[in-house]
């Protein structure tokens, strides 16, 4: 229960959130929402190596977030549910319109020299909330690379949905699907459950 009330408590500056007293005795009293924004979809394959797409692996990841949600007091909410493409005008647009305590932005990397591997989050200086959003990319970082990912570290990136979303927003390179050790955990959906328990240590959720 503290660290749930010491994640929000970051957050209260926002307004969106009610006087809550930081210990242990503290109850929430309405359901505070998480964007799940899992990134590319339909035309937009994001990175592809063989028969394995971005845009399909960042969904199914994002399902078992929300599935095996361990909190009564948070409400996950997909920002695409199927396999649609969504630019990010409207992914930005979506967000600011839903008004989400917090967006995780779900992706998986790519570069040309097949060494590359690692777990990385993204934040916006941009951002009204850059502060509170990089203080949990680099928690974040840090419990996806106990899963065996090398921690790449919080990356400032003006993107337009960390730079344009009107709430602490953090995009989660989860690993390199060019690199082959990242690649087999990433497309073993048994490992899916593992990535979500590390957000959810993150979030102060366990």
């Amino acid at each position: 229960m503290r660290k749930i009330i010491g994640f929000f408590c970051l957050l209260i500056s926002t307004a969106t959130f009610a006087q809550i007293n930081n210990n242990a005795d503290s109850i929430f009293t309405h359901k505070y929402t998480i964007i799940l924004d899992a990134g590319h979809g339909g035309n937009d394959t994001g990175v592809k190596t063989d028969e394995f797409q971005e845009k399909d692996i960042v969904l199914n990841i994002a399902n078992v977030i929300k599935d095996n949600n361990p909190s009564s007091n948070i409400n996950f909410v997909m920002l695409r549910n199927g396999d649609e493409q969504i630019i990010n005008t409207q992914r930005a647009n979506k967000i600011n319109e839903l008004k989400p305590d917090l967006v995780l932005s779900l992706h998986v990397n790519y570069n040309i020299k097949e060494t590359v591997e690692g777990t990385e989050t993204h934040v916006s200086p941009m951002n009204a909330f850059y502060d509170k959003a990089k203080e949990l990319a680099e928690k974040i970082s840090t419990n996806i690379s106990s899963l065996g990912f090398k921690n790449l570290g919080v990356i400032d990136t003006n993107s337009k949905v960390l730079r344009d979303s009107k709430t602490p927003t953090v995009m989660i390179e989860i690993g390199y699907l060019t690199n082959d050790a990242d690649r087999k955990y990433l497309t073993n959906d048994k490992n899916y459950i593992n990535i979500a328990k590390q957000i959810y240590k993150a979030l102060g959720l366990n």
